[in-house]
C-alpha cells in the first residue's frame, strides 16, 4: 500500500497521517497490510505494557514552572488562585491548554465502548487496552503474552474483561513483587505473567500462585510428584521459591463454577468468576467443602481472620489493616 500516494488524493487521510506522526499513532492495518493480507495478522505478540492510568495531571505540566504544585498539597481554592497567577505570569496557558486537551482526548478514545467494549466499566489502565489490541492484531493460531497487574482477575466491576480473558487465557502465573522484580513498584504489589492463544469454547488454562521468582515456574513442571507442596515461606522464614507439580492448577469451567460460587454474586456466570491465588491443586477439594456451606465467602467477612494474621504484608500505606483470605 502507497500511503504517501493515498494521502495525496485523501485529503482527510492526510490530516490521518500528520496527526499520527504528531502524537505518535501507529495504524497497524496500514502499517503491517502485508502481515494481515498475507498471514491475518501475526504470529506472536509480547510486552508488558504501562501500568498507569490515563488521566490529567495538572501539577507533572506546572510543576515545571512551579515546583510548588508537586512539592505541597493545596486546598481547592489556593490551588485555583495559584494557577491563574502562574499561567499568567510564566505564560503557560497554551501548553496548559494543549496538554489538557491531549490528556482528555486520550481518555475518552480508550473510554469509548467503540474501541474497547470488553472495557466498559472499569477503569482504563493502560495495560488493559493492550490485550483485546493483542487479540484484534494475532491470527488464527496467534499467541500473546503479557506481564500485567493481577488486578483484572479480582476486580468486581470486570466480569466482562475476564470472561474475554479466559475464553483466550493458556497459562496464568501470579507474583508477588516481594523479592523486589522490579524496584520500582511497591513490595506487596502482585502481578502476572499470562499467555493467550484464540478463543475457546470451554476455559481451559494452567494456573500457578504465590510465586517470587520465574525460576519456580520451571520446577513446578520438572517436579516429580513426591513429597509435600512446600508453603509460602521455607523454614528460615524466607520466601519459597521451590516448586512442586501440585501447585499446578489445571483451571476448567468447572473449577471457575466452584469459585463463582464461594466469591461471586449468585447471579455471576462462571466464566466472569474471579480468580483465587490456590497455593495447590489439593485446596480445590477444600474449596469444594466451603461451596457446600449455604454461606458464601463473601458474606463471611467481618467474621473471619487472615491465616496470615495480622502481619506486615497486611498494612496499607496509609497504616490500616487489610483482612484477607490466604489459602
Amino acid at each position: 500500500v502507497n500511503v504517501d500516494e493515498l494521502c495525496c488524493k485523501i485529503e482527510r487521510l492526510k490530516l490521518v497521517k500528520e496527526l499520527a506522526v504528531k502524537y505518535r499513532f501507529l495504524h497497524w492495518e496500514l502499517e503491517f497490510a502485508d502481515i494481515f493480507a498475507d498471514r491475518g495478522g501475526f504470529d506472536l505478540v509480547l510486552g508488558n505494557p504501562p501500568w498507569v492510568k490515563v488521566e490529567w495531571n495538572e501539577g507533572g505540566v506546572l510543576g515545571d514552572a512551579e515546583p510548588l504544585f508537586v512539592l505541597r498539597k493545596f486546598s481547592a481554592a489556593k490551588l485555583n488562585n495559584l494557577r491563574g497567577e502562574t499561567l499568567e505570569r510564566i505564560g503557560l496557558k497554551g501548553l496548559y491548554l494543549q496538554t489538557f486537551e491531549e490528556a482528555e482526548g486520550t481518555q475518552n478514545f480508550l473510554n469509548g465502548y467503540q474501541n474497547y467494549p470488553v472495557l466498559k466499566r472499569i477503569q482504563s489502565n493502560l495495560f488493559k487496552c493492550f490485550l483485546p489490541q493483542a487479540w484484534m492484531i494475532g491470527n488464527k493460531g496467534g499467541v500473546s503474552g503479557f506481564l500485567h497487574p493481577e488486578g483484572v482477575y479480582d476486580d468486581p466491576k470486570g466480569g466482562q474483561f475476564r470472561q474475554a480473558i479466559y475464553e483466550r487465557l493458556r497459562a496464568h502465573f501470579q507474583f508477588h513483587n516481594e523479592m523486589k522484580l522490579f524496584p520500582e513498584v511497591h513490595h506487596v504489589t502482585t502481578f502476572s505473567v499470562n499467555i493467550y492463544g484464540v478463543v475457546r469454547t470451554s476455559p481451559d488454562f494452567l494456573h500457578i500462585a504465590n510465586l517470587y521468582a520465574p525460576q519456580t515456574i520451571y520446577a513446578c513442571f520438572e517436579h516429580g510428584g513426591q513429597g509435600p507442596v512446600p508453603g509460602i515461606k521455607d523454614e528460615s522464614n524466607k520466601w519459597n521459591l521451590q516448586g512442586h507439580t501440585r501447585r499446578i492448577l489445571h483451571v476448567t469451567k468447572n473449577e471457575l463454577s466452584l469459585f463463582y460460587r464461594l466469591y461471586d454474586a449468585e447471579e455471576t456466570p462462571p466464566l466472569k468468576a474471579r480468580l483465587p491465588a490456590l497455593q495447590a491443586q489439593d485446596l480445590i477439594d477444600v474449596l469444594k467443602k466451603f461451596a457446600g456451606y449455604p454461606n458464601r465467602l463473601g458474606d463471611l467477612q467481618e467474621e473471619f481472620l487472615s491465616t496470615e494474621m495480622w502481619h506486615e504484608t497486611n498494612a496499607q500505606r496509609d497504616g490500616t489493616i487489610r483482612r484477607e483470605t490466604v489459602f
